[in-house]
This record gives C-alpha cells, structure tokens and sequence, in this order.
C-alpha cells in the first residue's frame, strides 16, 4: 500500500480568504464614496462580487488546488481592475494564494 501524502493547503486558503476580505471592505468604501460619484457605485459592486468569487476559490483550494488558483489569480487581477488603488492588499494575498496553490505541490 502507497499512501499519498497531501499537501496542506490551509496558507493558501487563508491568504484567499483574508485578500477577499481586504476587497470586501475596498468595495464597500468605493460604494460609500458613490454618494460624490455614481459610476463608482458600479465598479464598488463587481469589486464586492471579484472578493466573493475569491472566497469560493479559496475554498475550492483545498478539493482542486490547480483549479482554486486560478480562480484566486482571477479574482485578483477583477479586483484590481474594479477599485485599483483601494484594491492593492487584497490583490497582493490574492495573488500570492492562487500562484501558491498552482506552484507547490
């Protein structure tokens, strides 16, 4: 009998989650600051709906780590699109969890 060692994957999943968390809060104030501009209100929105999609990809880590990352390295690369400057600490775990889970092993 061969048993396979896994690899943890909680670095990752926290990483994610703490980014998605970051982003949540960066959207958040983009879709307060909407009140002195409304096209922010928008791009607030899909920075709330890019940090979601990180926790799902967080989460799915753990059952796909290939997969997981992918949908982090998307969720960040959406975040930073959506809020730029208000992006950036959750981009930064993001983007370090998702290039985690497709790297190591």
């Amino acid at each position: 009998m061969v048993e396979e060692m896994r690899t943890s994957r909680i670095l990752e999943m926290v990483l994610g989650i703490i980014g998605s968390i970051f982003g949540l809060l960066g959207g958040l104030f983009a879709i307060f600051f909407s009140v002195f501009a409304s096209e922010v209100l928008y791009l607030g929105i899909s920075a709330v709906m890019a940090s979601i999609l990180g926790i799902i990809g967080a989460v799915y880590v753990r059952e796909n780590p290939r997969n997981g990352g992918i949908i982090l390295i998307v969720s960040a690369i959406w975040l930073l699109i959506s809020i730029s400057a208000f992006a950036i600490p959750g981009t930064v775990f993001l983007g370090i969890s998702g290039i985690l889970a497709i790297i190591r092993r």
